[in-house]
């Protein structure tokens, strides 16, 4: 027998904390819960990096049942991809698990491991059609911030990713799991490497903000993509 569940909302977005979705607020409650364009949203932060990402976004999925996950935040592009700028928005179109061991051969993913996972590619088309500096493409997820610049810079050639971001792939596995439509939205802060940290401190307020932005104006437009529910 069918059982159909009750939703708390459409649309679940989290970040991996609650800065990230600083440029919510002011369509939301505190709590980061309300309407927009008659759109049930909640916002959820659930964690930094991909041990805790995917379990907090798990959780948010049990509790709130929702149509889509979107996830808010910050990415560094790799080297040498000149059409990226600061606040650029990516959607992303792919999630890749990467490790700098795995891609220099000295270590390998078993052979049944799932590496790669598409994000659903009408919620992709629908976030980026409003415009601007929105580029749809590949992600590559870390376990930890690529620091080094010879490797930032081996990666886009090797997997055909262009950003980098800690929580994505964890985050898709979860809605892959529940069977929830899913992308990630995610503002360019940095370049990948050696300058990495010093660019995201002086980039990443503006570039949650226009991933949040982004997402915001999808929903005003008519949330193209969304499924129905």
């Amino acid at each position: 027998m069918h059982v159909e569940t009750k939703r708390a909302c459409d649309l679940l977005i989290v970040a991996a904390h609650t800065p990230d979705m600083a440029g919510l607020r002011s369509h939301l409650s505190d709590q980061l819960i309300g309407e927009i364009r008659g759109l049930g949203v909640r916002a959820k932060a659930v964690g930094i990096g991909m041990a805790v990402a995917g379990p907090g976004t798990a959780r948010g999925i049990l509790a709130v049942s929702p149509r889509a996950v979107l996830l808010v935040g910050s990415c560094g592009v790799y080297p040498n991809l000149p059409q990226y700028r600061p606040h650029d928005v990516l959607v992303s179109s792919r999630v890749q698990l990467v490790s700098h061991a795995v891609n220099a051969g000295k270590s390998e993913f078993p052979q049944p491991m799932q590496v790669a996972l598409e994000c659903n590619p009408l919620l992709a088309a629908g976030l980026a059609s409003g415009g601007g500096r929105v580029y749809v493409a590949p992600v590559a997820c870390t376990l930890a911030t690529t620091v080094d610049d010879t490797i930032a810079a081996a990666i886009h050639p090797a997997t055909g990713c262009e950003a980098e971001n800690l929580e994505a792939f964890a985050v898709a596995q979860a809605c892959k799991a529940s069977e929830i439509p899913f992308s990630a939205v995610l503002g360019v802060s940095n370049i990948v490497g050696s300058t990495g940290a010093h660019d995201w401190r002086q980039f990443q307020r503006a570039a949650v903000n226009a991933a949040a932005e982004t997402i915001v104006n999808w929903i005003q437009r008519g949330a193209q993509g969304l499924p129905h529910g």
